[in-house]
């Protein structure tokens, strides 16, 4: 099996998230620095299109989107389940409610916290991938925002309190998704004050912050597209499931439905129940199958 390469950069919240399940497995991997703004000439020829970070490879197969990166990690290396089989739905749930709810809440006041050493041309470049991202209304929106994310603070403590982890004595997904929030916060040093009150959240953060950085080598962006030039894609058996409005040798787009407007373009190649995979041929990388979760994106066919 090719190595597990991680397209990423430092201060990515939900590049943290998969980082946290990397270390937590023990699992080796490559890391390729990408930039936090557009544009990212070595990151589209293997998405296509598709620019969130963080983007995962293993040769010519490319992952979207950190729930669909995790869950096929979790097939590969299954030692150190981060997928519970007991309450493993809820542990889905807990990921999306924290990957979108308790996310939105924590932008609008660390963002504007930060909004003065943030790079010139962050907030053009956000607001062309969300329309309404502002600096104006971001500063405006961070008081309620920074009281909601008080009341998701208090839901993790009630949840911790007593407990080593979200679901019990062993990290999950779940905990992988609230740490990353939890964590980005804390680039606002004046947030610290809200763990003083909620020590069972602080003594989680701690425990997973332990994990250290993992078995972590730095590949360059170059290496990692002759890679996946050199390579074929393999993830892409399996029967595939029926689907509404497209099926398998259609040319389709895709496109998350909450804000990025970047649109992937292929040929279906398969269809799992929450994941589609498409192939796209690039004249940097040659053939790549790019999967993409079902849920959370909107699929047509061109």
């Amino acid at each position: 099996m090719n190595e597990v390469i991680l397209h990423h950069y430092a201060i990515s919240p939900f590049s943290e998230k998969v980082r946290r399940v990397l270390a937590y497995k023990e699992i080796p991997w490559r890391a390729v620095e990408q930039p936090m703004m557009a544009p990212k000439p070595d990151l589209i020829p293997l998405t296509g299109g598709y620019r969130r970070i963080p983007v995962m490879q293993i040769g010519a197969d490319v992952y979207c989107d950190t729930a669909l990166i995790i869950r096929r990690l979790e097939t590969l290396f299954p030692d150190r389940p981060v997928l519970p089989a007991v309450n493993g739905g809820l542990a889905t749930i807990i990921e999306d409610w924290a990957d979108h709810r308790v996310f939105m809440h924590a932008v609008p006041p660390v963002v504007s916290a930060l909004a003065d050493a943030l790079p010139n041309g962050f907030f053009e470049d956000r607001g062309a991938m969300t329309p309404g991202f502002d600096k104006e209304a971001l500063i405006a929106s961070a008081p309620l925002a920074l009281e909601q994310t008080k009341h998701d603070l208090n839901y993790l403590e009630d949840q911790l309190r007593g407990g080593v982890f979200l679901l019990g004595d062993t990290f999950s997904v779940a905990d992988a998704a609230c740490f990353h929030v939890v964590n980005f916060l804390l680039n606002d040093p004046t947030n610290e004050a809200l763990l003083s009150s909620r020590p069972a959240v602080g003594a989680w953060l701690t425990r997973i912050r332990e994990f250290g950085d993992g078995d972590v080598q730095a590949l360059s962006a170059e290496d990692a597209l002759a890679i996946a030039r050199d390579a074929a894609p393999t993830d892409i058996e399996g029967e595939s499931v029926s689907a509404i409005g497209y099926t398998i040798g259609d040319e389709v787009t895709i496109v998350a439905d909450d804000y990025g407007v970047e649109t992937s373009i292929g040929e279906v190649t398969r269809i799992l129940e929450n994941e589609i995979v498409i192939n796209r041929h690039d004249d940097i990388v040659g053939n790549v199958a790019v999967h993409y979760p079902r849920a959370g994106y909107r699929v047509s066919v061109v």
